[in-house]
């Protein structure tokens, strides 16, 4: 089946930052995962974190749910120390909260923008402050 949605991704500092588009299906989701996990192996050898911008996610099918635990557990034992969310949709804040339960070793931080998020991540030493360019 052809992916519905798409994400982009990035290094910076210790920060894997992830940005959400449209809404996801399966294929989608198994291929974010994936990416993710060789992109966070790059900097896994010191404590990391991640930014999940959902600003323009529209949500996914349910089956996704049991792939971003997964992929929670994996950052758990992968030296994963932060997480900083940015939700677009009351909704999605719901279920991400419902997901973050399985980070155990991950602090996690609700934002209310981008710029909440970068701060925090750079008040929190994953990234270098003051970044021109607040997007990925």
């Amino acid at each position: 089946m052809r992916e519905h949605g798409s994400f982009e991704m990035e290094v910076r500092d210790q920060t894997l930052i992830v940005k959400c588009v449209d809404s996801w299906n399966i294929e989608t989701v198994i291929r974010m995962c994936r990416e993710y996990k060789q992109l966070a192996a790059t900097i896994c050898d010191q404590p990391w974190a991640c930014l999940v911008d959902m600003t323009e996610w529209v949500l996914a099918t349910p089956e996704m749910w049991a792939e971003i635990d997964k992929l929670n557990d994996w950052g758990n034992k992968h030296n994963q120390k932060f997480e900083a969310v940015v939700c677009s949709l009351a909704l999605q804040k719901s279920l991400m909260v419902q997901s973050h339960e399985v980070l155990t070793n991950v602090e996690t931080k609700f934002c209310k923008d981008l710029p909440e998020a970068y701060q925090w991540l750079a008040d929190v030493g994953m990234l270098e402050p003051l970044h021109s360019e607040w997007s990925i």
